[in-house]
């Protein structure tokens, strides 16, 4: 099965949409659209199955998800809507992923990397627990995707590194490792 982005040359460079068995990341800058397209995907795929999105970050606005889904002919109850709280509360919910049948075909986490990092400190030592916890999380849903033939969406932020002047995708070694699409 093939989700549609909504974009028919982002759905041709993927031979179709996204598969399932897949994980694709999608990353960007702020405010440059990746919400905007990880609901949209939600969206086209409540039309013809169902959805699990994810807010990682607590900022998807209701009135936001209403619009997008009635400008995509999609159906409310079709898209499941969860928040997450805490970095542990994350890691639980994929944990069940991982366990139990899902809750739709198609999963996205929004902001994915959010409460990564409000757990981080700067300090590569303190702080190596934390990320193997995060690549923990992202190869248990890599491993739910290809047992339960799921599609997973993960949405990551951009940030400025400050001592070299450039922007990166955060954890970027960690996400891009273990996604299909990126």
């Amino acid at each position: 099965m093939r989700f549609s982005t909504g974009l028919p040359r982002l759905d041709d460079h993927l031979g179709g949409g996204i598969p399932t068995k897949t994980i694709t990341l999608i990353y960007g800058e702020e405010k440059s659209g990746k919400t905007s397209l990880a609901l949209r995907i939600s969206a086209l795929a409540a039309r013809v199955a169902s959805a699990a999105y994810i807010d990682c970050s607590g900022r998807l606005h209701p009135e936001r998800l209403s619009q997008v889904l009635e400008a995509n002919r999609a159906k409310e109850e079709k898209v499941l809507i969860a928040v997450v709280e805490n970095f542990l509360q994350q890691e639980e919910l994929i944990l069940r992923l991982h366990d139990e049948p899902p809750p739709a075909p198609l999963i996205v986490f929004d902001d994915f990397t959010a409460l990564h990092r409000i757990e981080i400190t700067g300090d590569v030592k303190r702080d190596m627990p934390v990320y193997k916890r995060l690549a923990f999380q992202v190869a248990a849903l890599k491993e739910a995707a290809l047992n339960r033939d799921l599609a997973i969406i993960i949405v990551g932020q951009v940030h400025e590194i400050p001592d070299v002047g450039e922007s990166r995708l955060v954890a970027r070694r960690i996400l891009e490792y273990w996604s299909n699409h990126v």
